[in-house]
């Protein structure tokens, strides 16, 4: 990472407080072997690759004060529109995810959700349209959002956009972020880094965040210790 984009990461995270961990779509439709997307063919290796880090990754961030909102993409009947009858004529297997109400709404298994995280449900692409995830991060102080899930040039994408049109800052796991089609979804992450949000590695966030808690001595000797390391890396 380089030196400005690393800067901004550290005063995006500087406050564990201020920030949310928001973990978009990562259910059992999207992301195991039983799901509506594995049934249909699709490759979800990707999206199963991640389940494990993402939930390590917010055991950490929770750990130090983040806040932990689960964000679970719904279909229903009730908020099924014309136009998006007609997108789905394209994809009849999205007709069947994650009904409201069924096991493939559910978090894949070992994602845990504690009682101090907040769930989201959402019936489009971002985690903002017609939810009260706006409302619950101002709420709370939030003016940093952290994004993991899946897909990248799907939800993940559309929410960030989302997040950063309504004067958040915005920073993506891209490590942990999933996808079904991987240049999509790398296409996706460069355009996001560019006009966006700082997209980034999970490892980098969780150093932010944790030179966030330090005393600001403490942090100056890490981030001294940090670019020595860089320098020897690159001189190698």
């Amino acid at each position: 990472m380089d030196d400005i984009r690393l800067e901004l990461l550290s005063e995006m995270c500087s406050d564990p407080g201020s920030v949310a961990v928001v973990v978009i779509d990562m259910q059992q439709d999207f992301c195991t072997g039983s799901g509506a997307f594995a049934r249909a063919g699709i490759d979800i290796s990707a999206n199963e690759r991640i389940v494990t880090e993402a939930g390590e990754f917010v055991d950490f961030l929770r750990a130090r004060g983040v806040l932990v909102v689960w964000v679970k993409q719904l279909s229903s009947d009730r908020y099924m529109s014309p136009a998006i009858e007609r997108r789905l004529r394209r994809a009849p297997e999205r007709l069947e995810l994650c009904r409201q109400g069924s096991p493939g709404a559910e978090l894949a298994a070992g994602l845990r959700v504690h009682e101090a995280d907040v769930t989201i449900e959402k019936f489009r692409y971002s985690a903002f349209l017609g939810s009260s995830l706006d409302q619950l991060l101002r709420s709370s102080g939030i003016q940093t959002v952290v994004l993991l899930g899946t897909a990248a040039n799907g939800c993940v994408d559309t929410t960030a956009r989302d997040a950063a049109q309504r004067d958040y800052d915005v920073v993506v796991a891209a490590d942990l972020t999933g996808h079904t089609d991987a240049r999509l979804a790398a296409a996706a992450l460069e355009n996001l880094d560019r006009h966006f949000a700082v997209v980034c590695s999970a490892d980098e966030i969780k150093r932010a965040v944790a030179t966030g808690m330090e005393p600001r001595s403490e942090q100056r000797e890490t981030r001294t210790a940090q670019n020595q390391r860089e320098g020897q890396t690159d001189a190698a």
